[in-house]
């Protein structure tokens, strides 16, 4: 297991992590970050808007239960 130390610099707190061969943490790369209530911490790699360059309709999916007909109690808006 790999060990590290905080340090204060400025008003955060500075945790450096050791490099090691198959890691993917890069110099540069932005993480959220959080806090859980045991004491760890979570880096979550943060990534683009997966919906940024999409056309409109991209995700659309059709009705498949419009031809259904009703057999109970359903409500039908028309």
């Amino acid at each position: 297991m790999l060990k590290t130390k905080t340090r204060a610099q400025g008003r955060s707190i500075v945790v450096t992590l050791p490099a090691e061969d198959g890691t993917t943490v890069f110099p540069g790369k932005e993480y959220l970050v959080s806090y859980g209530n045991d004491g760890t911490i979570v880096l979550i790699p943060k990534i683009e808007d997966p919906f940024a360059n999409v056309t409109e309709g991209a995700f659309y999916e059709s009705d498949v239960w419009e031809d259904m007909p009703a057999v109970g109690k359903e409500v039908l808006d028309d």
